[in-house]
C-alpha cells in the first residue's frame, strides 16, 4: 500500500521554574531529550523547538511564534518541573492545535524535594477548560515503558488523522441516489470542522472520461486485472468495462488532486452502463486513495481517519445480517474490498447489474466505525469485533464478525443513536486512536 502522508511536525517545549536547580534542570532536560529522540526515530515525526527548556515569557512567546511559522500540527507541553501557569496561558491562546500536556515522576524524592511536574498539570488543564480546548496528557518520564509509548503512538496516530484530513480533497463524483438523504453533507460544516476540500465532478464529465480511456490501455490494465481477479472465459470482454472505469477513475483523481472520492455509484454506472465501479474503488483503496460508496462523503472522512491511523486498507461495508447461531454481524457491499483483504482472490461475478468481485475477507480483530453527521454536528460511534469464518454470504465483499460485548447490542447502539448504514472497517482495534481523535476534535463518540 502506499503511503500518502507528509511527516508530522510537533512543537515541543519544556516547561520549567526558573528557580530550580541545574541538576534537575538537567535532569528534566535528559527525560525530554529521550522522549523527543523517541519521536523522531520511531514515530517519524520532526520535532521543532525553540530551546532546551521554556522558563520565562520572552521564551515562550518565541515558541509560539517559532510553531506558528512552522506549521506545526500539534504541540507537547512537556513539563520538566512545576512552571508558572501564564507560560501555558501564552502558549495555548496563540496557537490552535491538539495539545499533548506531559508530567513525570518525581525524580528527586530521594533529596525530599519536590519539582512539581506532576503538579503543573492540573492549572495547565483548568486553562484548557477555561479557553474550552480539548488536550490529551501522558504521565511517565520513562519512554522505554511500554504503556508511555502506547499514549504517544495513540497520540501521533490520531494526529496524524487529524492533520490529514484538514490538508485533503474528497471528490463527489455525480450525485447521491434518490432516496439516499442520509449521505448528503453540510459542506461548510464540514470544512469548519475538519479543513477538508470538497470538489465536484459531474457524472457527464466522468462517463465521458470512461468512453474516452484509450483501448490500448484497457488491454495494459486486463493484464493487472487478471492477476487480482479470477475472471471466466464468458467474463473477459465484460470485464474491459471494469478496467476502463478503473482508469478513469484514476485520470480524475489525478487530475482533480483527490485522497478520496464519494461517487454516484448506481444506478447508473451499475444498473444501465453495467459497468460497476465497486472493483475500480477497492483498487484505488489499496493505493491509499479512499473510496466510499452512494456519494457518501462522511463515509469517505471515517476511510481517511483508519487510514492515516493504521497506514492499511480499511473498506466501507453495509450491515447486512446477524447471525444469531454465531452472534456474529455479516457486513456486505458489492464488491469494494480491497483483493489483499480477502481470504482468496475475489472472483467477478454479479452482485447487482454489472460484473463486481466476491470475496470472502480474512480473520483478525477489526474496528467497525461509523462517523456520522445530523444536522450538520458529527459524531463517532465505534467497536471492535473479531472477524470469523462464516459459510454463509452473498455475492460481492463479505465479512463476518462477532462483536465484544455482543452482536446483537451492537446493531441496537447503532440504531439507537441514529447511524446510517455504512460503517467503515479496518484491521486491527484503533478505538484508542479513534477515541483520542474524538476526544482532540470535540466530537461526541459512543464506544461500544
Amino acid at each position: 500500500m502506499q503511503n500518502n502522508f507528509r511527516k508530522l511536525r510537533i512543537g515541543f517545549d519544556t516547561l520549567i521554574i526558573g528557580l530550580m536547580p541545574k541538576e534537575y534542570v538537567d535532569t528534566a532536560i535528559g527525560f525530554a531529550n529521550s522522549i523527543k529522540e523517541y519521536f523522531e526515530k520511531e514515530l517519524d515525526v520532526e520535532i521543532i523547538e525553540s530551546g532546551d527548556i521554556v522558563a520565562s515569557m520572552e521564551e515562550a512567546k518565541a515558541s509560539w511564534k517559532l510553531f506558528k511559522s512552522k506549521d506545526v500540527d500539534a504541540v507537547i507541553l512537556f513539563n520538566g518541573t512545576f512552571s508558572p501557569g501564564n507560560l501555558t496561558v501564552e502558549i495555548v491562546r496563540n496557537i490552535e492545535v491538539p495539545f499533548l500536556l506531559w508530567g513525570v515522576e518525581e525524580y528527586e524524592i530521594h533529596k525530599h524535594d519536590m519539582t512539581g511536574s506532576m503538579v503543573a498539570l492540573f492549572p495547565q488543564a483548568n486553562t484548557f477548560a477555561n479557553f474550552n480546548r480539548k488536550f490529551s496528557f501522558i504521565y511517565g518520564s520513562d519512554i522505554k515503558k511500554q504503556s508511555v509509548r502506547d499514549q504517544a503512538r495513540v497520540f501521533v496516530n490520531a494526529v496524524r488523522a487529524i492533520a490529514y484530513l484538514r490538508e485533503a480533497t474528497i471528490g463527489v463524483m455525480g450525485m447521491r441516489p434518490d432516496g439516499f438523504e442520509i449521505t448528503d453533507y453540510d459542506e461548510l460544516a464540514l470544512k469548519e470542522k475538519f479543513g477538508t476540500t470538497i470538489k465536484k465532478v459531474s457524472m457527464y464529465e466522468f462517463t465521458e472520461t470512461i468512453k474516452n480511456i484509450p483501448e490500448k490501455e484497457i488491454d495494459e490494465d486486463m493484464k493487472i486485472q487478471k492477476q487480482i481477479f479470477e475472471i471466466s472465459n464468458d467474463s473477459v470482454e465484460e470485464s474491459r468495462g471494469l478496467s476502463r472505469v478503473y482508469l478513469a477513475v484514476e485520470k480524475v483523481v489525478k487530475e482533480k488532486g483527490l485522497n478520496a472520492y464519494a461517487p454516484d455509484c448506481w444506478p447508473e454506472l451499475r444498473e444501465k452502463d453495467k459497468t460497476p465501479i465497486c472493483a475500480a474503488n477497492g483498487r484505488m483503496n489499496e493505493i491509499g486513495i479512499m473510496a466510499s460508496c452512494e456519494c457518501d462523503v462522511d463515509g469517505s472522512l471515517a476511510l481517511m481517519m483508519e487510514y492515516a491511523m493504521t497506514k492499511s486498507t480499511p473498506w466501507l461495508a453495509d450491515l447486512v445480517n446477524y447471525i444469531e447461531k454465531k452472534d456474529a454481524l455479516l457486513f456486505f457491499h458489492c464488491g469494494n474490498a480491497s483483493a489483499s483483504l480477502c481470504k482468496s482472490k475475489p472472483v467477478l461475478e454479479r452482485p447487482f447489474g454489472g460484473l463486481a468481485p466476491t470475496g470472502i475477507l480474512k480473520n483478525g480483530i477489526a474496528t467497525v466505525c461509523s462517523l456520522n453527521s445530523i444536522r450538520g454536528k458529527y459524531m463517532i460511534h465505534v467497536g471492535v469485533g473479531e472477524v470469523i469464518d462464516n459459510e454463509e454470504y452473498v455475492k460481492g465483499s463479505n465479512l463476518t464478525i462477532r462483536m465484544n460485548n455482543g452482536s446483537f447490542d451492537f446493531i441496537k447502539s447503532l440504531i439507537s443513536n441514529g447511524v446510517p448504514h455504512h460503517n467503515s472497517i479496518v484491521y486491527g482495534d484503533i478505538s484508542p486512536e479513534i477515541k483520542e481523535f474524538a476526544n482532540l476534535m470535540n466530537i461526541p463518540i459512543v464506544e461500544f
